[in-house]
């Protein structure tokens, strides 16, 4: 039988800089661990629903200090 519970870990090196909902993918952009922007790293999850997305997001937003971007307005 298999544990639907659990979900797998997967590691990521690098400061969130960014989590949002894009349709019913979370998208969560890392700075790269050395500065260089050569070796950032994208995630991006399916998830149920666009609202889901966005629940993810935000909270993952919210637990380590991200801006909402979509709520920044260039002058």
């Amino acid at each position: 039988m298999t544990d639907t519970t659990t979900r797998p870990t997967i590691p990521m090196k690098g400061s969130l800089v960014a989590a949002f909902a894009n349709g019913d993918m979370l998208e969560m952009w890392f700075q790269s661990p050395t500065g260089d922007s050569s070796d950032s790293c994208m995630f991006a999850m399916r998830c149920n629903s666009p609202e889901q997305a966005e629940v993810i997001a935000s909270l993952h937003r919210s637990k380590w200090g991200v801006p909402d971007w979509s709520e920044v307005h260039s002058a």
